[in-house]
């Protein structure tokens, strides 16, 4: 497009001598002579600074020590702020319906609107940054383009472009400063009282369980009233924005695991815990393989080369038995006790959307060393249905204090980037008319 422009900008030069310089005794004739002139020099001279004005927004934007990714970040960190808090409020509007507190509704609705429209407002933010920060040069280039076209028909569209691609490229970085000095200090989603169970769940071994489903029973509950899948890692976290949970609030955890149902250590957590849900019973291989251990062991330290599992085991008690928990895909070679090797009866039941196999072997006191040679598969998140906690807090008191927070997130999160767009629009205008010749201190 630079080439085109260049050519258009000789070509309005030429055309311009020409009326310039021709006999025909009309003064409007010389003086779009005149003016065609001018606007090829200008033209040529905006063509020949396009790398130069690129250049330029880079080097502003270093003085001003301001650059795009640090206005990425903060644009992300607000958009986490406001998504979270509306999840909150729509999965407490959820919960307040199955409680039947449904009175409480029309809070959350006032509530829902004024973070829908602040959310709306950042996504906005979202789209005119990527355009400006993926599409500066073209729009450069297109403006310039415009500009250059004979007879002034783009030169104020081609201005505006140009205009929008300089203020707008070394502008938006600057928005988390602007933003700065009048918004109020941060403020966070009010706790209320509430507080969040956050832990991993590992093994004997302290080996994390990927997608350990853990369950919550509050006192005297026959049916969890909390049931959450953790991740690859083994994390697991309970608590707002997902659940509403009262400090002090007491639960007994359960972990369900490749269909098998365990008591960690700790038995009991309160309202706030975090720290790791320990199953002493449990070995995980890793590659969809588990031991599940009944009795009294000691444990020495695993061992895999290749395809082969090393198991050193101690039977402390008088008897116990060593499970073989594996998905079905999950393929054992062999098992080796103390160098004997046993042929397994695999017996095969469904979990959670998994078909899984399981051996039994009996073991009395003494020294074992288990080897297993198997290839294994990733252990997939299991098909379970989370169910979320709404414990008993001043729910009236927290909606209010929720619903102020909202409001300040609209003064902060939208009005104050607003205004500063409205700033923004105004200065591509002022430069556009300059680079237009619409005001007394023109470019030509």
């Amino acid at each position: 497009m630079l080439p085109l422009a260049y050519t258009l900008s000789l070509l309005t030069y030429v055309v311009g001598a020409v009326l310039y310089g021709s006999p025909i005794p009309a003064k409007f004739v010389k003086k779009w002579g005149v003016l065609m002139m001018y606007d090829g020099i200008a033209s040529a001279v905006l063509v020949s600074a396009y790398g130069l004005v690129i250049r330029l927004g880079d080097y502003l934007l270093s003085v001003v020590n301001a650059d795009w990714g640090a206005f990425t970040v903060w644009l992300t960190s607000r958009t986490g702020v406001i998504a979270s808090t509306y999840l909150l409020v729509q999965s407490l509007g959820a919960m307040l319906k199955v409680s039947g507190a449904e009175v409480f509704l029309e809070i959350l609705k006032h509530v829902g609107s004024l973070l829908a429209t602040t959310l709306t407002s950042i996504k906005t933010i979202y789209l005119i940054s990527v355009v400006v920060y993926s599409l500066r040069d073209k729009i450069l280039a297109v403006g310039v383009l415009l500009y250059s076209l004979p007879l002034r028909v783009g030169r104020g569209v081609g201005a505006a472009l140009v205009a929008a691609s300089i203020v707008y490229y070394i502008g938006l970085p600057l928005m988390p400063a602007f933003a700065a000095i009048f918004e109020a200090p941060p403020i966070v989603t009010p706790s209320g009282g509430l507080g969040s169970i956050r832990g991993r769940v590992v093994d004997a071994l302290g080996n994390p369980l990927p997608n350990a489903v853990v369950e919550l029973y509050g006192s005297g509950s026959a049916e969890p009233d909390a049931v959450v899948v953790g991740d690859t890692t083994g994390a697991f976290y309970v608590g707002p924005p997902y659940d509403i949970m009262a400090e002090g609030t007491t639960f007994t955890p359960s972990v369900v695991f490749m269909g098998y149902r365990f008591t960690p250590d700790p038995s009991h957590l309160e309202v706030s815990w975090e720290g790791h849900l320990r199953v002493y019973n449990l070995v995980y291989a890793g590659q969809g393989l588990t031991l599940v251990l009944v009795g009294v062991f000691y444990i020495g330290d695993l061992s895999r080369v290749g395809s082969k599992l090393t198991v050193p085991l101690e039977v402390l008690s008088e008897a116990a038995s060593v499970t073989i928990l594996k998905l079905s895909s999950v393929n054992v070679s062999s098992v080796v006790v103390n160098g004997e090797s046993l042929e397994c009866s695999w017996d095969e039941f469904s979990w959670a959307g998994m078909t899984l196999e399981e051996c039994y072997l009996s073991l009395s006191r003494g020294s074992y060393v288990v080897e297993l040679d198997y290839l294994g598969v990733e252990y997939p998140r299991p098909a379970v249905a989370e169910k979320r906690y709404l414990g008993m807090v001043n729910l009236l008191d927290y909606l209010i204090s929720l619903q102020v927070v909202a409001v300040s997130y609209v003064y902060s999160y939208l009005l104050l980037p607003s205004a500063y767009l409205v700033v923004l629009s105004a200065s591509t205008y002022a430069l556009s008319k300059f680079l237009g010749g619409g005001l007394r201190f023109r470019l030509i």
